[in-house]
């Protein structure tokens, strides 16, 4: 990337990975961090090799637009799913043990766990009430030996026996975190009534299930997902059983994981250190991918460690899309216009990253984090929250229940937006909840010297301790962000004290400014991408980090373009003509389904000059917006030609089946012979963030002429 000014990025910024997560000196980093943790890890309550630590749920409140969307997840399907669809309005985790496999436990469980901490980040009762429900139910109701969950597959056959719990467990746990921090006086605000013991019992309970269970936590393949639960079991005893226990499944997981075509993980260390492709479901990938960075954060093992950078770099050398989320439908796929993601991989893969976030103290995944999350995430969701898609795409000009033009289901519904997209496949219609209570429960993070750092930016507000006193802060961040540049922290603890406090500077930003109480102040040399103040701060302190955004062009397969600002990717928002679709089990009324058509015209290339991007593409700003995820503060104007040529993809046998369609081609030899696209005159759009769209173009071809081909000339005859 050039230094200032707008800049051109090449279609594999995930050098990101390449050059610096996989390089030594990034493996060196984190071993200096790590011993400083070390030497402190009571203190932190926490995993004792990890850089950084997030704080307990309830710890972390949303403001502004940030909190006007999660309260508007709360009161649509946050609360409502159970009501609105099955598997949801059935009591999987209250007594039901029927069902033709472990699917229906694994839906449920990812809204309960999402469902739960949308919960405690919000202070909702009413809405904790209902998930505890399903939480006290399973903790009454143990078999003889501790064994939790249902019935159904207690006795540990078949496949997948124990990935359920994993999902389930991650909602017991976040509501124990929450409990815990509640009466050592730290953390969830009192709004919220205490579940009496169930902080504790529920780590007692866990102990005896993972002690006593047979299950073999190292196949069937995700079975090996328990590791991220039975060591927050193990943070929180001490018994060395249980790490000895994670250990003993990854490596036994190591000896059957490879490539397809069945679904086994691809990540043996062949394939792995060999850099190739992934051949593995995206969310079975992701799930698994982060557990030898977990493991690292309680064994201090570089090889566990190494793995999971190694691992990871395929991801964005070989998948990621333009909005953030690599290519999984559901498998990984390629990087053309058309292909998308199961909304289940923003879910996950966000917070997969989290952990490397934890383990490497790199803020690059925290950048990875926000830009999954603030476009492919909000671009996956209507923005009344009563429906989401299952795959979603950068472009995606229709949205019906026939239009998914993707490998998988072709022809099919998952691109529609409904309020459970895969139907009788629930598990987008749960995941979806996790979501923005984990963005913002990873905001804040506490580093190994009693200081913070500030993970992902927005609009809240954070209570906890800080300083070798432990002492009481609270800290107000005001800020338009990801729209507006700064970012204004007040800073309040109950008496004078001394702390680091460490801010993220984003990767695509090089003019980072700093003001400490109005006075510019210098900015701390950045150190794995954070800008780190080490002063004495009283109450009514501010602190105003100003992130000055760049205009970027990024160039993918087939030649086609995209445009970001900052960190929010652009899109040509298309009008949708929206049609209620009814489907018995899946829909009410008051949550339809939606067959989206283009009522706007989105045939268009952009003609950009790279040289003269800055010039060419025009910011456009007003004042911050009520909703800017609906009302947009910040447009981008960009020089654009029609292509008339450029028409959505119908179905031969079947002419009203209609689909998104891919980048024109551009060669002379389809072209017959010409060489190029006959684009109309030179107008302008506006480009709206992706994540405020519903249909849109984000990736554009190219409006310029192509090289014209010269017939060969025929040889003189003699």
């Amino acid at each position: 990337m050039a230094d200032g000014g707008d800049s051109i990025l090449e279609m594999n910024r995930r050098e990101f990975v390449r050059l610096t997560l996989m390089s030594s000196a990034m493996i060196a980093v984190a071993d200096l961090n790590r011993g400083a943790v070390a030497e402190t890890s009571a203190a932190l309550d926490g995993a004792p090799y990890a850089v950084l630590t997030p704080l307990a749920p309830g710890a972390i409140r949303p403001e502004g637009w940030l909190r006007l969307y999660l309260e508007r997840q709360a009161a649509q399907l946050g609360s409502q799913l159970p009501e609105v669809s099955w598997p949801f309005t059935e009591p999987y985790w209250a007594g039901e043990e029927q069902a033709e496999s472990w699917w229906p436990w694994e839906q449920k469980a990812y809204w309960l766990d999402g469902a739960t901490r949308l919960a405690l980040v919000l202070g909702d009762q009413k809405l904790l009430d209902k998930t505890r429900s399903y939480l006290r139910y399973t903790l009454d109701h143990p078999g003889s030996n501790g064994y939790l969950g249902p019935k159904f597959f207690e006795d540990p056959v078949g496949d997948y026996h124990r990935w359920p719990q994993n999902v389930f467990f991650r909602g017991l746990a976040a509501n124990s975190d929450a409990e815990l921090s509640d009466s050592a006086g730290s953390g969830q605000a009192a709004d919220l009534k205490r579940d009496a013991g169930s902080g504790h019992e529920a780590i007692r309970a866990l102990h005896k299930h993972y002690l006593n269970d047979k299950a073999d936590y190292g196949k069937p393949i995700r079975n090996i997902t328990n590791v991220e639960d039975i060591l927050w079991c193990y943070q929180h005893t001490g018994d060395d059983q249980l790490l000895e226990m994670a250990e003993r499944a990854w490596n036994e997981y190591m000896t059957v994981t490879g490539p397809g075509p069945a679904d086994l993980g691809d990540l043996s260390q062949m394939r792995v250190y060999a850099a190739t492709p992934i051949n593995a479901h995206g969310v079975t990938y992701a799930e698994i991918v982060k557990q030898p960075a977990i493991l690292y954060l309680y064994t201090g093992k570089e090889e566990y460690l190494r793995l999971a950078l190694a691992a990871q770099r395929r991801i964005f050398d070989h998948h990621m899309l333009i909005d953030g989320i690599p290519s999984t439908t559901e498998w990984f796929r390629t990087r053309t216009s058309l292909d998308s993601h199961e909304t289940c991989d923003i879910a996950d893969h966000t917070w997969s990253w989290g952990y490397m976030l934890m383990a490497t103290g790199d803020a690059r995944w925290a950048d990875a984090v926000e830009r999954g999350c603030l476009n492919a995430g909000f671009g996956a969701i209507k923005k009344d929250w009563k429906a989401l898609q299952y795959f979603s795409c950068p472009n995606q000009f229709l949205a019906t229940i026939d239009s998914d033009h993707n490998v998988m289901e072709h022809g099919g519904f998952m691109m529609a937006y409904q309020p459970n997209p895969g139907r009788h496949t629930a598990c987008c219609g749960g995941n979806v909840h996790r979501m923005l209570p984990n963005f913002v429960i990873r905001m804040w993070m506490r580093d190994g010297a009693g200081g913070l750092a500030a993970v992902l930016y927005g609009p809240s507000r954070v209570k906890t301790t800080v300083g070798a006193e432990a002492r009481e802060i609270e800290i107000v961040q005001r800020t338009d962000y990801p729209f507006g540049e700064e970012i204004h922290l007040t800073l309040n603890p109950t008496a004078p004290v001394v702390f680091p406090l460490s801010l993220r500077i984003p990767g695509w930003c090089s003019a980072a400014r700093l003001a400490v109480n109005g006075k510019p102040v210098s900015l701390p040399q950045i150190k794995n991408g954070f800008a780190t103040l080490r002063r004495r701060f009283s109450a009514g302190d501010t602190v105003t980090l100003t992130l000055p955004m760049k205009t970027a062009l990024s160039h993918w397969p087939q030649n086609g373009v995209g445009l970001e600002h900052g960190p929010l990717v652009y899109s040509l928002p298309i009008k949708e003509s929206w049609t209620p679709v009814a489907v018995e089990r899946y829909t009410t009324a008051e949550f339809p389904g939606w067959n989206a058509l283009p009522a706007s015209a989105w045939n268009y290339g952009l003609e950009i000059d790279e040289a003269r991007l800055h010039e060419e593409v025009k910011l456009q700003r007003k004042p911050m917006t009520k909703d800017p995820w609906v009302d947009p503060p910040v447009t981008l104007r960009v020089p654009a030609k029609s292509l008339a040529s450029w028409q959505l993809q119908a179905n031969p046998d079947n002419p009203e089946q209609l689909f998104t369609p891919p980048l024109p081609e551009s060669s002379a030899e389809t072209l017959g012979g010409e060489g190029k696209l006959q684009f109309g005159d030179l107008e302008e759009l506006t480009l709206a963030p992706y994540g405020s769209t519903h249909l849109r173009v984000t990736i554009f071809p190219r409006a310029e002429r192509a090289p014209r081909v010269d017939k060969v000339p025929k040889a003189d005859k003699a």
